[in-house]
């Protein structure tokens, strides 16, 4: 039985919408203007349903709406899928990653209600409202408390992720502390790697003109030390493409049994692979950009080999995955692969 007949794992980007403008996204330029490929796509309860029948999901264990772009809360049906999913399999565990900051209060409850079985909600809060706006711009925090209180109030599962830089590392412990005096079951700290090597990262308005700077974490409970050096990689090019050849790699997509769905509807093995997929070169002002334009371009070279393929035009049990395993774990594997899945 080859991969598409068999996968139990769904992660869905409901959306490419988002009302944030985080830095580090991939959505716009640095926090400012949005990037042109963002398609503004949405996935309807209609479309859902053609594409997966309720006998499709008696099988499905897993189901998780994040995505690369978007907040699946911002998607006009949200609600309404996961309630078609409850409904269709009453022991499926559901989650949702997202930033909270939409929505009433009366639509988290009735999230709570739609989503009773196994699940989680993770909300991403950066710290208390002064600090949690430097990164998730856009979003109200005090907005995200009051949803996230209907949410839990009305028998929501929710836990926290708090990315953590140098300007909310000291309210780590009293953050925690108040996230769960409110309802929240975990608080999980995550450093970004997103800096690389970087000592800062400048953060852009729309216009492109510089406001301020991000800095990672600088204790050493949360500093993240950077494995490769940028400029390094950049200058031995050949010598990385020889490193991935061989690096070893342990594939979630295979191990996992898992498939990405993006907004659009293409069905990928992972969100990394789904970003770089639709994703356009970015102008080379940092060796991060050239780094990534080189990244994308890899993946698209070696994942024109596999079936890849849209939901609204094909069944997704008539197409065949049959070489995945050579693409993601072979000699000529993607540096994605090795990057996300290193063995």
């Amino acid at each position: 039985m080859s991969f598409l007949q068999e996968f139990t794992d769904i992660h869905i980007e409901l959306t490419d919408k988002c009302q944030a403008s985080c830095p580090m996204c991939a959505r716009n330029y640095s926090g400012g203007a949005e990037r042109p490929f963002v398609s503004q796509h949405d996935i309807t309860l209609e479309q859902f349903k053609s594409w997966f029948s309720i006998n499709d999901l008696q099988g499905i264990k897993n189901f998780y709406a994040c995505g690369n772009y978007g907040d699946p809360i911002i998607a006009q049906d949200c609600l309404e899928i996961f309630q078609y999913l409850r409904h269709s399999n009453p022991n499926m565990y559901l989650g949702i990653h997202t930033n909270g900051s939409a929505r009433s209060t009366k639509w988290w409850e009735s999230l709570a209600h739609a989503l009773q079985g196994p699940h989680t909600v993770t909300f991403g809060i950066d710290g208390f409202a002064d600090s949690h706006v430097l990164y998730r711009r856009g979003t109200d925090w005090h907005k995200i408390i009051d949803n996230a209180q209907a949410f839990i109030q009305a028998g929501g599962y929710a836990t926290v992720d708090c990315l953590i830089f140098e300007h909310n590392e000291h309210q780590a412990d009293d953050f925690k502390q108040q996230m769960l005096d409110i309802g929240f079951k975990q608080v999980n700290f995550k450093s970004t790697s997103r800096f690389y090597d970087m000592e800062e990262f400048a953060v852009q308005d729309r216009n492109g003109n510089f406001e301020y700077s991000l800095k990672p974490a600088r204790t050493q409970r949360f500093k993240k030390e950077a494995v490769i050096k940028l400029e390094e990689v950049a200058a031995n090019l050949k010598s990385w493409k020889d490193r991935v050849a061989v690096a070893p790699v342990n594939p979630k997509c295979l191990n996992k049994k898992e498939i990405y769905i993006d907004a659009r509807g293409n069905v990928l093995p992972c969100c990394w692979i789904g970003m770089d997929w639709i994703e356009e070169p970015l102008k080379e002002t940092l060796t991060i950009h050239g780094l990534r334009n080189k990244m994308i371009q890899d993946s698209k070279d070696k994942f024109s080999k596999l079936d890849i393929f849209n939901l609204n035009d094909a069944d997704i049990r008539s197409r065949d995955w049959s070489n995945l395993s050579d693409i993601v774990t072979g000699s000529n594997k993607a540096w994605t692969c090795v990057k996300n899945c290193h063995g």
